[in-house]
């Protein structure tokens, strides 16, 4: 017969691998996978048409999407202090640091917006290159990506702060692994949005 200690340690091991393959993470992993074979998939196409066109004479990358990877770093990084604060159990961390990665989102979509209008007052709209339309198009890709997540990065916030004014909810809250989840599949997506923004810039700067 087994032994408590063993069944225990089973049960436990159990656990663990659902939490690591719960469906949730499954149903994300397959949507970041679809996304990447786009976003690869409309780069290349990019790739090969600027490479058939003439050089744009006096087109720059706009200054403002320079400041937008440097939002999405920071955005990235203060949203995996959120599971930090989970495993200390403090609700004013979680909280914190999901308004900063709200805050630093709502800037990087602002810069986006200056990016593209530093475009049209320079007089290179989506119809004046191949080139030029693939970055319009690339970018507002991204920054529908973005706003997606961003919708979820509000109802967390929401939830979060609802929970914290609750002496039940807050109690429960951090022995809940769906809550931890949550904010780890939150972690994981704008990770990924953080790496796809990077490798579009770095493609834009060296093709234009």
């Amino acid at each position: 017969m087994k032994t408590n200690k063993t069944k225990s340690s089973e049960k436990l091991m159990y656990q663990e691998k659902a939490q690591r393959f719960h469906p949730y993470k499954t149903f994300l992993f397959f949507a970041l996978l679809g996304s990447s074979v786009i976003f690869l998939a409309i780069s290349f196409l990019y790739i090969t048409a600027v490479s058939k066109i003439p050089d744009l004479q006096n087109f720059r990358l706009p200054k403002a999407f320079t400041l937008s990877t440097i939002l999405m770093l920071f955005s990235s990084y203060s949203v995996s202090l959120s599971l930090k604060a989970f495993n200390n159990d403090s609700f004013n961390g979680v909280i914190k640091s999901l308004v900063i990665t709200l805050t630093l989102t709502l800037l990087f979509c602002v810069s986006q917006f200056f990016g593209w209008k530093e475009m049209y007052d320079g007089g290179f709209f989506i119809s004046t290159n191949l080139g030029v339309s693939y970055l319009y198009i690339i970018s507002g890709l991204h920054l529908l990506h973005v706003l997606g997540g961003l919708g979820v990065l509000v109802y967390t916030t929401y939830k979060c702060y609802n929970k914290s004014l609750d002496m039940v909810d807050s109690l429960l809250f951090f022995s809940n692994k769906m809550e931890y989840i949550k904010l780890e599949l939150l972690g994981i997506f704008w990770h990924f949005i953080d790496v796809v923004w990077l490798c579009l810039f770095l493609m834009f700067l060296f093709t234009f």
